[in-house]
């Protein structure tokens, strides 16, 4: 059994895939750790994601921890309240649409005394050809302003020490959040490995992502680096 742990999903009208992730991440969780926590974060959808989350609270006992906001408060928001409300010896997030494989934790763990933080990039993006333009051009744009150099930034597959995670501020409240604490860790020399995970196709539910996302991140982007100027750079080790 390894160092417990804490799995942090932000879900956002997620009621077709919800219970099937958190019951995949807690039979997971069960075998491979002695000590752990599911916190499911619902940011105020308007669909029956929460009471789906009941229904398998009910099943599976009081390491299913509920939270919920009154309103959509953002991506950003959500992530937040999961991660500064786990209190094990390692937090995980990723995102609750059932496109990530659980189990490639295990190769996580496996670097995380080494490291302050474990990065997946998806190997084979299984997203429209659109989607994966975007994404080219925005990680182009990440190491051109930062000089982050990552082949995934926005990936939502990410393993922390908790005293790392705990170093950094995040203050973002949309899909930028993910960028945010990439940089954040990579300007404060946090030691990263970065490793190929999975990607699976959305079978159920739809993506909530936006077009008018991208001009609330390019003001994010700007916003961060004028922030941070001046900050020093840290490394990021491949696979």
């Amino acid at each position: 059994m390894k160092n417990s742990i804490s799995v942090v999903l932000p879900a956002y009208n997620e009621e077709e895939n919800i219970a099937a992730v958190i019951n995949c991440i807690y039979e997971f969780l069960q075998e491979n750790f002695s000590d752990f926590e599911i916190i499911v974060v619902d940011d105020g959808s308007y669909d029956n994601t929460y009471q789906e989350c009941l229904k398998v609270k009910e099943g599976l006992g009081q390491r299913i921890k509920l939270l919920k906001h009154d309103k959509n408060r953002g991506y950003g928001v959500a992530l937040r309240t999961g991660l500064f409300s786990a209190d094990k010896d390692l937090i995980f997030y990723t995102d609750a649409d059932n496109q990530f494989d659980i189990t490639e934790i295990n190769k996580f763990t496996s670097f995380i005394p080494e490291y302050d933080l474990v990065i997946g990039f998806r190997e084979d993006r299984q997203d429209k050809l659109i989607r994966k333009l975007v994404s080219f051009v925005y990680n182009k744009l990440i190491l051109f302003i930062f000089g982050l150099k990552a082949k995934d930034i926005d990936c939502s597959f990410k393993l922390f020490k908790r005293e790392s995670l705990h170093k950094l501020s995040i203050e973002r409240d949309q899909f930028f959040v993910d960028t945010e604490v990439l940089i954040k860790a990579y300007l404060n020399n946090f030691k990263i490995k970065e490793l190929p995970v999975k990607h699976l196709p959305r079978k159920l539910g739809k993506s909530t992502v936006k077009f008018t996302h991208i001009f609330t991140t390019l003001g994010d982007i700007f916003s961060l680096h004028n922030s941070l100027k001046g900050a020093r750079h840290g490394s990021i080790k491949k696979a």
